[in-house]
């Protein structure tokens, strides 16, 4: 991770995640999503809403970017966000509610978090 963030003004001892795994992180995720869950012995809820807190951290880098480094990640991470976007659907977080706090008392508005899976995975 230091190397990753080595002169790109981010302190390597940050509690996130680098910027790199936490595209890896959200891909794969979504990766998970477009396969149907296939080859997935089990994945719980809070392990899907584990990746949307790395989704929250992609949106926290990106708004510490430099404007010509934003542009070019921003491309990715819109690309992989009409991914996600295909594999969920809107629901304001009514599935998530369940397990998320801010959600169920209306203070998390994210549109990733108001987005539920089209199909869920064992052990949902």
């Amino acid at each position: 991770m230091a190397r990753e963030n080595e002169g790109r003004g981010f302190k390597a001892d940050e509690a996130l995640y680098g910027v790199l795994n936490c595209l890896r992180f959200w891909e794969l995720l979504i990766f998970r999503m477009e396969q149907g869950w296939r080859h997935q012995d089990y994945y719980m809820v809070y392990e899907y809403m584990n990746i949307l807190t790395v989704r929250d951290g992609i949106e926290e880098l990106l708004d510490a970017m430099p404007p010509a480094l934003r542009t070019k990640i921003d491309r990715c991470v819109g690309r992989l966000d009409a991914r996600y976007r295909a594999v969920t659907h809107e629901d304001g977080g009514t599935e998530l509610s369940y397990y998320y706090r801010p959600l169920a008392e209306g203070r998390e508005l994210r549109w990733w978090w108001t987005r539920c899976p089209d199909e869920f995975p064992p052990g949902w």
